[in-house]
């Protein structure tokens, strides 16, 4: 029965989809569809950007082609607009030569295409703005010079066409004056003479004052002497006068004469010159057309040639767009595709991961019931042997029990080694931190191998670098269960008349406590294959000098070490080679502990006599073997008892009877355990309702034994359980029944 459910729940840890090469594979497939749906995004990335800076450049090549034809549409603006200027100066000037009104046309034409050219260079060009005021000012300023020009040419011409001589109606008739002619025959100078000269006056000034026979010459010196002779005319001064006028305007008429002639000459040699100017500007005009068509031709051609070029390299661009655009689609599709895989894959995965919870669930199940199965039998088998060692047996008997004994603490082992691994598993192992002494679990750890090893003629022996009053604070009762897979290995594997060394040093490192034992035997060794494995579960290697059928063991003892030793974040090493034995060694890192030690394994066997306050205890278990145990281990203690097979008897004896401490099985007919302890815990009496009620269970997992925990137990003991594990929980009571926290 045994051997079927230790088979059964290998088998199911061994198909399980959990299991480590399941996993890698997993994981390795996994991360190849990540890695590749990372580089296809990637790449995907890339040709975005390529493609936003390859667009990015035709923008700017396209604004390039646009600025140039901008550049040189305002090219020829400018240089219409300068050869306007030029025509409408020449018009100007003819039309102030000529005043012909098509000249004045043709220079407002000018003046209008100017002011069309300088319109188009401000609506492109901003700084340009201020020709369009110089224009306007321009033509108003020509304005002006016309009309200035065209009075000043009316004056003249005006002025030359005036008759002077022709006489006009006078307010009053002149007054014929007469003249004196004044005729200077010597002067003779006796001294300085000095002539005042009066205000010259004009021409009818001077005849004024010869009619009046006016002398402006005053003598300033009494001794100069002059001798005058001075003629008077007895004519009137009318024809004089006319003589004069006519004079006058003869001078005049020649004078504007000159003046007008002067002005033909020079509007004709203007208008020549006018006229080659334009001449000129033709000429200047009809090269710089066939310039322009000879650099539009060329610029033409150019443009073809770039147009050609920058067809081409569109082409090339949408080429590559296209191919972009598919090469994206494609990738798309496949980052979809992979997307969807990934998809379908987690599916998968969530279906995996409720199965294996469901697997899990059913697994710490099997192992609860697999436990609770056989601890119940194997349970009486320990306690039956144990008591039977306490009587009085011969040779032979006494070899049988210990072999009994020793079979049932190897199936122990084995239980307790599957139970641990799959908490292990689950993560639901925590450790301990209490103070202990780490000599002592080793020296515990040797004392109960002495029997193994002693079985093959095995030297087994301790050797310790530290003193044995060192303290530490830590989980003792994993570092015995490390030890004692490692020196059982050790044992099993070292031939008769071998050795197994346990070398225990203690020394501090960064504040810490490190301990470092290593276990060293004399075996067969393992070859560089088997090292690979050896910390992997159910990996088996063949004992030396098995006997046939001898139990070889749940192969998880390495395992179970590995992922303690991971758990207190030590390490774990071997070496080892075929022949020549092989040497574990397992470094430990704990806390400084300075409190009183404690315990880390069961002690010996004794008999300590029951406290004097626990006189009656109550037994509830319907297993009539456990049940049997326990009264024979009451009545080793002096304790009297009572029994009974179900909840219900137990809650009506509690009800109805005293008694110090109850020791009740879980599983039970009619009313379990649990149940049993609600009631007890409500009883109206309260000196009953706090009776210390010690579970025994088979039961190891630590979720359930919390569950009793709050349900009203006081403590719990395990099965199989010896008789020391019943008086450590008897002796843990108080007077108030209430057990030590530490129990």
């Amino acid at each position: 029965m045994i051997s079927k459910q230790t088979f059964i729940y290998t088998q199911l840890m061994q198909h399980s989809p959990q299991t480590p090469g399941n996993k890698r594979k997993g994981n390795r497939a996994l991360l190849f569809r990540y890695a590749l749906l990372a580089l296809l995004i990637t790449a995907l990335t890339a040709i975005l950007l390529i493609r936003f800076f390859q667009q990015q450049q035709y923008k700017k090549l396209h604004a390039a082609v646009e600025e140039l034809a901008e550049t040189r549409q305002q090219k020829d603006w400018i240089g219409d607009a300068i050869q306007n200027m030029y025509a409408a100066e020449n018009h100007f000037r003819f039309f102030t030569l000529t005043y012909q009104n098509a000249y004045f046309a043709r220079y407002s034409d000018a003046l209008r295409n100017v002011s069309a050219d300088l319109d188009s260079l401000e609506q492109h060009q901003q700084r340009e703005a201020g020709l369009g005021k110089l224009l306007a000012t321009k033509r108003a300023r020509s304005d002006i010079f016309i009309r200035i020009k065209r009075s000043t040419d009316s004056l003249i011409a005006m002025t030359a066409g005036w008759d002077t001589t022709r006489e006009r109606n006078l307010l009053r008739p002149l007054t014929a004056m007469p003249f004196k002619h004044h005729v200077q025959v010597d002067t003779i100078r006796n001294s300085y003479t000095a002539t005042r000269a009066g205000k010259k006056k004009k021409l009818f000034g001077r005849i004024a004052d010869a009619v009046a026979n006016k002398n402006n010459a005053a003598t300033d010196s009494a001794a100069s002497t002059s001798i005058v002779k001075t003629t008077v005319s007895d004519a009137r001064s009318k024809q004089y006068n006319e003589q004069q006028l006519q004079k006058i305007h003869a001078y005049y008429t020649d004078l504007f004469r000159k003046v007008s002639a002067g002005q033909a000459n020079l509007n004709r040699h203007e208008y020549e010159m006018v006229a080659a100017n334009d001449r000129m500007l033709k000429t200047l005009q009809t090269d710089l057309q066939a310039l322009k068509h000879d650099e539009t031709e060329a610029l033409a051609q150019r443009q073809q040639a770039q147009a050609a070029d920058i067809g081409i390299l569109l082409a090339r661009w949408n080429r590559d767009t296209l191919g972009g655009t598919v090469l994206i689609v494609l990738l798309l599709a496949l980052v979809l595709a992979l997307i969807y895989s990934s998809y379908r894959i987690s599916a998968r995965l969530n279906v995996a991961r409720l199965e294996a919870l469901r697997f899990s669930k059913l697994k710490s199940d099997f192992v609860s019931n697999m436990s609770h199965e056989i601890r119940t039998p194997l349970s009486s088998v320990i306690g039956f042997t144990e008591q039977l060692k306490n009587t009085a047996l011969q040779g032979e008997q006494e070899e049988m029990v210990d072999a009994i004994q020793l079979s049932s603490s190897m199936l122990l082992s084995v239980v307790n080694n599957v139970l641990d691994f799959s908490k292990l598993e689950e993560g639901k192992l925590q450790l301990e931190a209490v103070p202990f002494s780490p000599r002592q679990v080793v020296e515990e750890v040797s004392k109960g191998m002495q029997v193994q090893a002693e079985q093959k003629n095995i030297e087994l022996r301790e050797r310790f670098g530290f003193a044995g009053g060192e303290m530490v604070e830590g989980d003792a009762f994993r570092l015995k269960q490390v030890l004692v897979n490692l020196v059982s290995n050790a044992v099993k594997f070292t031939p008769v008349g071998g050795s197994v060394l346990i070398d225990a040093v203690l020394f501090s490192q960064n504040g810490r406590r490190i301990l470092e034992v290593a276990v060293k035997d004399s075996g067969i060794g393992m070859s560089g294959q088997q090292l690979k494995q050896i910390f992997e579960e159910y990996t088996q290697l063949p004992v030396v000098n098995a006997e046939p059928g001898a139990p070889k063991g749940s192969g998880l003892g390495l395992a179970i070490v590995k992922k303690i030793v991971d758990l207190h974040h030590g390490t774990v090493q071997v070496d080892s080679k075929p022949g020549e034995g092989s040497t574990f060694r397992v470094t430990l890192p704990y806390k400084t502990a300075v409190l009183t030690p404690v315990q880390a394994t069961i002690p010996a066997p004794t008999v300590p006599a029951a406290p004097p306050h626990i006189s009656r205890a109550l037994i509830v278990e319907d297993n009539l073997l456990n049940r049997r145990l326990l009264e024979i281990i009451l009545e080793r203690l002096n304790i009297a008892y009572a029994t009974a097979t179900n909840g219900i008897e137990g809650l009506q004896m509690m009800k109805e009877q005293h008694f110090d401490i109850v020791f009740t099985d879980i599983a039970m007919p009619e009313m379990d355990g649990l149940e049993m302890v609600r009631h007890i815990r409500r009883l109206p009496d309260t000196i009953k309702a706090g009776t210390p009620i010690i579970a025994i269970t088979g039961n190891a997992v630590k979720e359930e034994l919390d569950l009793y925990m709050r349900s009203g137990f006081t403590s719990y003991i395990l099965k199989p359980f010896r008789e020391t594990e019943v008086v450590e929980k008897i002796n843990a009571t108080r007077k108030n029944g209430k057990l030590s926290k530490q129990e």
